[in-house]
Parts: C-alpha cells; sequence; structure tokens
C-alpha cells in the first residue's frame, strides 16, 4: 500500500473512532462540600452537603457553574471523556491532514471551467 492510501486509511480509522457529538461536553466537573447555614443542620458541625458543579470557563475569563445532580455524575464524566477523545483524535487527524498537505496528496486538484475561472473538484479520498 502506498504512503497516501495509508495516510488516508488511518484517517478514516480514527474518525471512525469518534464517539458521539451529542455525547460531549467542555469543562470541568468539581465536588464541594457547602455549608448551608442553617444552625441545626448536619452540616453545620459536619462535612457540608455534597454538590457537584460542570464549571466551565470561555473566552475572556467568563465562567459558568452548572449544578449537576449525584444520579447525572457518570453521565457527565463519560460526556467530559468523549470531550478528551474528540480532541485528541482531532490532533491526530489534523497531523495526516498537515502530513498529506506537505506531499501535496489531498486530491484536490484545480482546474479552468468554461469561462476561465478556477473550479476545485470534490475531494474524493
Amino acid at each position: 500500500m502506498d504512503s497516501r492510501k495509508a495516510l488516508l486509511l488511518q484517517r478514516e480509522r480514527l474518525i471512525r473512532k469518534l464517539p458521539p457529538l451529542s455525547e460531549v461536553i467542555r469543562g470541568s466537573l468539581i465536588e464541594r462540600r457547602l455549608r448551608c447555614g442553617k444552625p441545626n443542620c448536619r452540616c453545620a458541625e459536619g462535612e457540608g452537603h455534597h454538590v457537584w458543579y460542570l464549571t466551565v470557563t470561555f473566552a475572556g475569563g467568563r465562567t459558568e457553574q452548572v449544578t449537576v445532580p449525584e444520579r447525572w455524575v457518570p453521565t457527565v464524566r463519560g460526556w467530559l471523556r468523549n470531550y478528551e477523545r474528540w480532541w485528541a483524535i482531532l490532533e491526530k487527524v489534523s497531523a495526516i491532514n498537515r502530513g498529506l498537505l506537505r506531499k501535496r496528496w489531498l486530491g484536490r486538484e484545480t482546474h479552468r471551467g468554461r469561462r476561465g475561472d478556477v473550479r476545485k473538484k470534490r475531494f474524493t479520498g
């Protein structure tokens, strides 16, 4: 198998490993213990109320926190792992595409149309 085909096959295999995009979330899952302030509550003397948050920081430094119910923590953890998998695979696909570009193996040839304008053929892989 030639190098171009090997890279294209490797890229296709990576893309097939992507988790569903609908099950992706960016952020950090944080566990906290809070005190509610009620003097007779168990949290006044003990560990505090157990609370989970999804924290997301945006460009410009704005941070958003979303309370996550305890029963949803496993789902959110899975979505966070999926996000990390997407990024890892995206970086690998990008590296393959850079390699294809360096070798001029993109498969996108330009040609002149009837009016002399440059048109691009569709990528066929």
